[in-house]
């Protein structure tokens, strides 16, 4: 913490020399070359800590001295004395005795100087969070100075490092190093880097303990509100160093502290105030891994409900409450008098991880059929998609190509595959099917893809895969024999009833490869299934899944975002269990677990029996454990 502080001398060259002291520190220095001066900076408050020279022009000193001390408004500034004329022992028990914190003789040192300085400017001790959140806002360095513990470095804002104070202890405690080992090594006396020299601690294992005692201490400090006092000005950590994002410390500890949380006084002093996003909490919201209840809390925030209508609406009202007062603390949520809208970011954001993942309407509401999407994409029916069949617009400038995507789209519904290509099978042939086939794929150009975007994309996709399928289908001799064949079987029948009975069989061979991890060939054969039957939500949910899954899409964002439309697809057309479950494992992939666990509940809401949702729970559930037993037991013991 930077103090503001005071500093009366007259001589004009020993006060700048001075100042250009303190303020190499961090300190805000104010200056008076006379007694009414100084008085009257005095009187204007603000002042933590007074630098007094006694013999001043004007009102002297030592009437300074018994003025503040006497008023008690100014009872909280410390004072260091400087004094040429009244030196020897006497004088300084005299000043002692007004509550003087150092009495300095001139000439005095600047060694000396600094350190009264740094006693009388830490003697009062901050609340630790309030001063951990300063230390971030400003990026400030210097020494942390906890009144229970080791000295913390802070760097730019950012603890890199704690003193060893302890740390053998922790070391022991946790069964890292032997009593015995730890002995012999502390009679050699050496840094904590000797702990890796001496081979008792692999330099991995020296950082990975570093870093737990370092947030450990933080964190012990926090929940016994230690007091602390700060030193800003040039450090020198002990090595390693192991920076710790303070924020995310003081996170952990309001989920840890939350039932201990005081309700009453915080709602009494903060209940009837209405909270509000700021910019910093866009700043902040991503460099956080939040529960799923802390996101939903947030989403409340700015509609309307005070604080004390968040706090009890629902269980866990202690952990509501230290939520809600550590993004208080951080400035990432305002309070106001009366309902805002809250700020927005006030840079480029792509998106917020701490976010719910986009809802969809469930699959029992009415479906938009496809005269309305006409009636959305233009007023003339006509126009989109002609009297008969694909019957042309009146004017290629008349028309745009999502229209004739909309057009192609219901041009092949109840369709067989001669009949989407114009052919039927008396008048089929190789030439007619591949000029055809390259006609329609010139039409969907990859430059042509990037004009379209969301449900329009989705079903240029359909388009394009349904024609590459029937011509995969149709130009292979075989394939069209068996094709013919099953055209001609009554108990077949034509058009959508084949086209389900192929989609079943491609269905179960898409499943076959994915127990079989061969991801290529079943998202080759989901593909087709989906081709064929664009409805079905439970194949359109295992198709995203392996392109999820397919190790050549790693690289590709365009097979993720698809991956991702297929699964909110399938969700509208049915919200299956598989869908649910699948989308848990993404979350899962991005460190989300908070929401990949409410998506496992979704997905065994549905079925009970789901497999890959229990494992999912399962593999948080003993995440949820092994941080209980590794991470908090050595931060909390």
């Amino acid at each position: 913490m930077s103090s503001r502080i005071l500093l009366a001398e007259d001589n004009e060259r020993l006060r700048e020399m001075l100042r250009g002291f303190l303020e190499s520190l961090g300190h805000r220095v104010a200056t008076a070359a006379d007694g009414n001066a100084a008085l009257a900076a005095i009187n204007a408050g603000g002042v933590d800590l007074l630098i007094l020279d006694l013999k001043l022009p004007g009102i002297n000193g030592v009437e300074i001295l018994k003025t503040v001390r006497r008023t008690p408004q100014y009872q909280g500034i410390e004072v260091i004395v400087m004094t040429g004329v009244y030196r020897g022992g006497n004088y300084a028990q005299a000043a002692l005795k007004l509550g003087v914190k150092a009495y300095l003789e001139k000439p005095f040192g600047k060694e000396d100087f600094l350190k009264a300085v740094a006693a009388a400017a830490g003697e009062k001790q901050r609340n630790l969070a309030e001063l951990l959140v300063e230390l971030y806002r400003n990026r400030q360095s210097g020494t942390l100075q906890l009144s229970g513990g080791p000295s913390v470095t802070v760097v730019g804002g950012e603890a890199i490092s704690c003193s060893s104070e302890g740390f053998h202890g922790f070391l022991v405690s946790g069964g890292a190093v032997a009593e015995g080992e730890l002995e012999r090594y502390r009679q050699h006396g050496g840094a904590r880097l000797g702990l890796t020299e001496a081979g008792l601690l692999s330099y991995d294992e020296l950082l990975d303990k570093s870093r737990l005692f370092l947030v450990k201490t933080l964190s012990d400090a926090l929940h016994q509100q230690q007091g602390a006092r700060f030193v800003p000005g040039k450090v020198e950590p002990e090595l390693p160093l192991t920076p710790v994002f303070l924020p995310r410390v003081m996170h952990q500890v309001s989920r840890s502290a939350a039932t201990g949380f005081e309700i009453a006084p915080f709602l009494q002093q903060r209940g009837p105030l209405f909270p509000a996003k700021t910019k910093e909490y866009f700043r902040l919201a991503n460099l956080f891994s939040m529960g799923r209840d802390e996101i939903e809390l947030l989403e409340q925030v700015g509609r309307g409900a005070n604080l004390a209508a968040l706090v009890s609406h629902g269980e866990d009202q202690g952990k509501r409450a230290s939520f809600i007062d550590f993004l208080v603390r951080m400035g990432m949520i305002s309070l106001e008098a009366s309902p805002q809208g809250g700020e927005q970011a006030d840079f480029p954001q792509k998106r917020l991880f701490n976010t719910p993942i986009e809802e969809v309407n469930g699959g029992d509401g009415e479906t938009m059929s496809f005269d309305d999407l006409v009636e959305e994409v233009s007023d003339s029916v006509e126009l989109v998609v002609g009297e008969e069949g694909m019957a042309a617009p009146l004017s290629a400038s008349e028309i745009t190509f999502e229209q004739d995507v909309q057009r192609d789209y219901a041009a092949i519904q109840d369709k067989n595959y001669y009949e989407i290509f114009g052919l039927t099978q008396a008048t089929f042939s190789f030439s007619g099917l591949k000029e055809a086939y390259f006609a329609k794929t010139r039409q969907y150009s990859p430059e042509r893809f990037m004009e379209l975007s969301g449900a329009t994309l989705s079903r240029a996709q359909d388009v394009l895969s349904h024609y590459a399928n029937a011509y995969n289908t149709l130009s292979n001799v075989i394939a069209k024999e068996r094709y013919d064949e099953m055209l001609k079987a009554n108990s077949i029948g034509s058009g959508r009833e084949e086209d389900q009975l192929q989609a079943r069989i491609q269905f179960q061979s898409g499943k076959v490869f994915l127990e079989m991890e061969d991801y290529a060939n079943a998202e080759k054969t989901l593909q087709e299934a989906y081709t064929l039957d664009p409805q079905d939500a439970v194949t359109c949910a295992f198709l995203a899944w392996s392109i999820y899954r397919n190790p050549s899409n790693k690289g590709s964002h365009a097979a993720q975002e698809k991956s991702r439309m297929l699964l909110s697809k399938s969700l509208q057309m049915g919200r299956c269990s598989e869908a649910f479950a699948f989308r848990g494992w993404m979350l899962m992939d991005e460190g989300r677990d908070g929401l990949a666990e409410g998506e496992f509940q979704k997905a065994l809401k549905a079925s009970p029996r789901d497999r890959l949702a229990q494992k999912g729970l399962a593999i948080i559930a003993e995440r949820k454990e092994a941080e209980k037993k590794g991470l908090f037991k050595r931060i909390f013991g």
